[in-house]
């Protein structure tokens, strides 16, 4: 199996922290975001105190790979989340994308793939690994 990210939502953390924001703030959030785009180390303390139990916060983002892998393993993929989107190329290829709240959900089952994502997202979103410890249901 091969996970290669092609495509992302830009300063995934930026958007996810104007999210948190925007809940309990009367800023546009617009403002917030653009705010929050110059000062990382703002993101990563904002990102550092979510929840994940509010997973839909994590939704305000998108990551687009290109997936070789065998029919099953989509099969068992589907079968896990409906929040994945997969298109089949061809050859066992695929075109898959997901929001980082599926992600995190499915990184809970055990398997390649749920490993091979979170490490595929390390530079998108440097606070993955932390999150994903944390996840409680």
């Amino acid at each position: 199996m091969r996970l290669t990210l092609i495509a992302h939502t830009p300063k995934a953390e930026a958007m996810i922290a104007a999210a948190m924001l925007t809940t309990t703030s009367g800023v546009e959030p617009s403002t917030i975001y653009e705010k929050l785009s110059s000062d990382p180390r703002k993101v990563r303390d904002i990102i550092s105190r979510l929840e994940v139990q509010h997973g839909s916060i994590l939704e305000h983002n998108r990551l687009v790979w290109l997936l070789e892998a065998e029919d099953e393993i989509v099969l068992d993929t589907l079968l896990k989340t409906k929040f994945f989107n997969f298109t089949k190329l061809g050859n066992d290829r695929w075109l898959m994308s997901a929001n980082l709240r599926a992600i995190l959900e499915y990184s809970e089952y055990e398997g390649e793939l749920g490993d091979f994502l979170l490490d595929s997202i390390i530079n998108v979103m440097p606070s993955i690994r932390r999150l994903a410890g944390r996840r409680q249901t």
